[in-house]
Formats: structure tokens, C-alpha cells, sequence
């Protein structure tokens, strides 16, 4: 058989496999790589009349442990992309970057720092470290995967 077709029946064979990894491993063996869990990415979308600052606590894909971040800058009229995680669970809170004291908020508290940036895990305590402060954050639960947008509104 001609190498020339025996590639193209070999294409034609893992073509049928679209979610599949594949993987040359030892002799001419093909193996399928694991994809993982099916992930989220989280996004922001700001419609406020106003630049924000969001902070999320998420759980990053192939980990067991919320990692809370912020500042993330979200100019007025804009989206921005800012986490993937494996986990149906996460929040988000929200300042107004204008000084006027709006905020985007919920009533899940967790610990932010300012002035930021900050990234640190979470230990499971109700307490903040001296030096953070407690904001009330909004839970949210993705019902499938893909693409989710928590959008800022006036």
C-alpha cells in the first residue's frame, strides 16, 4: 500500500473522533489523552454608565481550592474575560473605579485587599487577614459548561 493513502486512511479513521485527543506513544501505538472535566470561562461585561473593579473567587480548573483574585479593571462599555474553572460554583463582587461607593454585590461575604492587585486562597475562615476587608460577594452556579457573563448594569 502506498504510504501516501495508508496517511489518509489513518486521517480518515481519527477524524470520526472530534472531542478526542490523540497521541503517538511507543511503537506506532495510539492512545487517547484525557481531556479533563468540561470548563467555564468566566467573563464580565460592564453596562454601568462607569468603569469597575471585580473581584472573583473561583476555583481554577484541575484544583480542589477557591482562589480568590481583584482587581480586574472593567471599563465602562467593555467585556472582559477573566477566569476558567471546572467548577459550577463561583462569585463576584464589584466597586465603581470612580469613587462614588456603587458596587456590584451579593450576600456570600469573602475577603478582598486593597488597593489590589490581589490573589490569594482561600483557608475556609470567616476571618480576614488584618490587612483585607470583607465584601459581600454575588454566588453565582453555571448550569452547563462554555462561556458565562455576569453583566454590570446601572
Amino acid at each position: 500500500m502506498n504510504p501516501i493513502h495508508l496517511i489518509a486512511g489513518l486521517a480518515a479513521v481519527l477524524s470520526v473522533f472530534p472531542t478526542a485527543s490523540w497521541a503517538q506513544s511507543g511503537a506506532g501505538r495510539i492512545e487517547v489523552a484525557s481531556k479533563g472535566p468540561p470548563t467555564l470561562d468566566l467573563k464580565v461585561c460592564n453596562r454601568s454608565g462607569r468603569d469597575a473593579n471585580v473581584a472573583v473567587s473561583y476555583v481554577p480548573a484541575g484544583e480542589e481550592t477557591f482562589l480568590n483574585r481583584g482587581w480586574f479593571r472593567v471599563a465602562n462599555g467593555a467585556c472582559r474575560d477573566l477566569v476558567t474553572t471546572d467548577n459550577s460554583r463561583f462569585y463576584f463582587y464589584a466597586d465603581a473605579a470612580d469613587g462614588s461607593e456603587r458596587n456590584w454585590q451579593g450576600s456570600h461575604t469573602l475577603c478582598v485587599e486593597y488597593p489590589g492587585p490581589y490573589t490569594f486562597y482561600a483557608t475556609g475562615s470567616s476571618l480576614c487577614a488584618p490587612h483585607q476587608d470583607v465584601r459581600s460577594f454575588v454566588a453565582f452556579r453555571a448550569e452547563e459548561p462554555g462561556s458565562w457573563t455576569w453583566t454590570l448594569d446601572p
